[in-house]
């Protein structure tokens, strides 16, 4: 069973001094300690300053797939196994989609229900019909377009469980759930599992348009103080709006996935038993976990990192950052962040986008191999 710890009271606050302001961290309960679970950093954004660095997601810091696999396993631990059916678990693109389809595989085998389907909004436009449209206003990508699944003996659901990995304000899953019940009426119930729940005495689940229960490793509040200098960026307005257009689509999640699929790549793997650092691009994550964790359990020293939108500063978590050209061809720069090329470890950039599409940039600076699973 999940015990819930304590955290000591040192850990219980602390003030973080940023570039673009001061954030100040309060921890009520945890499951795991705040410092297993993530750091922060500042981020350029007008909207919000600072970003929650998840050290189990495989993102923005390097983490091993057992600890990833562990964080999620205790997560879906809190999630009721008797929800009414049918159940949608959607994740939240870009940071949550893998972390909301290790969810849906592990609450799944943990509940021994079969009527769940997984779903991830995308900020990429494919040939699919639209179900609707949703905006998370702080984010550096604010639009997720979510389509309408293509399963099999799919029927809309009952409960929804909306997945991110972490809850400040609530407004996004606010957002979201509004635009997905009203599309399905017929929701009776919401559940957020969360890795980190930052809205400590927020009303937000209340102003949800169903009753919503939060499930989380982490319960705290995050109070931010902007700095003086900060101030609106029209330029970044007109970029966190960008969507991307994939002409070739393989459905990994946007459409749908009512079991967990692991999907081998379309590259055949390079030899070698040596330290390996595997880097997801952008929305595509679940897939090269899986395959770390294949690696892994050979008995392989592997990491899982992910490239990412967010444009964060040097400092505090972040120790080095690299800049280069999005491979889902939005026009936005991307970003691989704490990866060190001379640490001995050999890197795989794995893609869902076509040959080609990978900026040379990030591929030279770490002599990396391509991984495609473009069929």
């Amino acid at each position: 069973m999940l015990m819930t710890v304590a955290p000591p009271g040192a850990d219980t606050r602390r003030t973080v001094e940023l570039p673009t302001g001061r954030l100040d961290v309060s921890v009520d309960a945890a499951h795991w300690p705040l410092d297993a679970l993530c750091d922060f950093a500042a981020r350029d954004n007008p909207r919000r300053g600072f970003l929650v660095v998840s050290r189990v997601l495989g993102r923005h810091l390097p983490a091993m797939p057992a600890v990833m696999r562990r964080s999620v396993r205790d997560l879906a631990a809190l999630v009721p196994a008797d929800l009414p059916g049918p159940v949608t678990v959607v994740g939240l693109a870009e940071t949550a989609v893998g972390l909301g389809q290790t969810l849906h595989e592990e609450w799944r085998a943990r509940s021994g229900r079969d009527d769940a389907t997984f779903l991830h909004s995308t900020r990429q436009r494919i040939d699919a019909p639209l179900l609707c449209r949703f905006d998370e206003p702080h984010s550096h990508a604010s639009a997720h377009l979510i389509y309408a699944p293509q399963v099999a003996g799919w029927a809309p659901p009952r409960t929804l469980v909306l997945v991110d990995d972490e809850v400040s304000t609530g407004t996004t899953l606010r957002n979201l759930a509004a635009a997905l019940v009203a599309q399905w009426p017929g929701v009776e119930r919401i559940v957020v599992p969360t890795l980190t729940d930052w809205s400590a005495g927020r009303d937000w689940p209340a102003r949800m348009p169903r009753p919503t229960e939060v499930a989380s490793l982490l319960t705290g509040r995050l109070d931010w103080t902007p700095s003086a200098t900060a101030q609106a960026d029209p330029a970044f307005d007109a970029q966190a709006g960008s969507l991307g257009r994939m002409d070739r689509h393989v459905n990994h999640g946007r459409l749908g996935l009512r079991t967990p699929v692991a999907t081998p790549p379309a590259t055949p793997l390079p030899p070698g038993d040596g330290p390996l650092r595997i880097v997801g691009t952008g929305e595509f994550t679940y897939l090269p976990f899986r395959l770390a964790e294949r690696l892994e359990a050979t008995g392989r020293d592997v990491v899982v990192q992910a490239t990412s939108r967010s444009p964060a500063r040097l400092g505090a978590a972040m120790t080095a950052a690299l800049r280069f050209h999005d491979n889902y061809a939005t026009g936005v720069a991307n970003f691989l962040y704490n990866a060190d090329p001379g640490d001995g470890r050999e890197t795989w950039i794995c893609h869902e986008t076509p040959a080609g599409s990978v900026d040379p940039v990030l591929v030279d600076a770490f002599a990396a191999k391509l991984i495609g699973w473009h069929r």
